[in-house]
């Protein structure tokens, strides 16, 4: 617990802020391109009554791209990092609902490709959460120079860089997994 005592290193800070925003961002884009897939894998969760799953659909991705403007904004940071984390733990409790009903063959309704839900996605959003946890620790007062905003830049793009590349092997897991599933039913 002490470890959460210590003042966060604002370079630290603003890579976990830019590369949440940007993951925020993107999530939010996704659902607003393609807003009849996302309602469809929104409704598969089947965890919302039927009337509330368009106006979820509708409101998800407007909450995504305010929360990810919110916490690039140091006033509203403090309320937008929590409100972030409750939203991607809200996500995670859903998909793990769903795998606990034995549902695995859903959509997470990430965008893109077809992403059906795991445990990794789950552990994915955990991470995520704790992120923001952390990224809303007090930082430390101290002078900023080009060194750090270079390293600052470098380490948002690491890190969303790391979101992606770990989103796509939990993509392709879950797809594996279903055609390992699908070729033992017909083996």
């Amino acid at each position: 617990m002490e470890l959460l005592a210590f003042a966060a290193d604002p370079i630290a800070v603003g890579a976990i802020v830019g590369a949440l925003a940007l993951v925020m961002f993107a999530a939010a884009w996704h659902k607003f391109s393609e807003p009849d897939g996302f309602a469809a894998s929104l409704a598969g969760y089947r965890i919302l009554p039927q009337w509330a799953v368009t106006p979820v659909a509708r409101l998800l991705p407007v909450a995504e791209g305010v929360l990810g403007v919110g916490i690039l904004i140091p006033i509203t940071r403090p309320f937008a990092l929590p409100v972030l984390a409750v939203l991607v733990l809200a996500y995670a409790l859903a998909i793990a609902v769903n795998l606990a009903r034995g549902r695995r063959n859903i959509d997470c309704g990430c965008g893109g490709a077809t992403h059906p839900v795991s445990w990794g996605l789950v552990v994915r959003n955990l991470v995520l959460a704790a992120a923001a946890i952390l990224a809303s620790r007090p930082m430390l007062d101290r002078p900023v120079d080009w060194f750090d905003a270079t390293t600052l830049v470098l380490g948002v793009l690491a890190l969303y860089g790391l979101y992606l590349m770990a989103d796509e092997l939990l993509r392709q897991a879950s797809r594996l997994a279903q055609l390992n599933r699908h070729g033992g039913e017909q083996g």
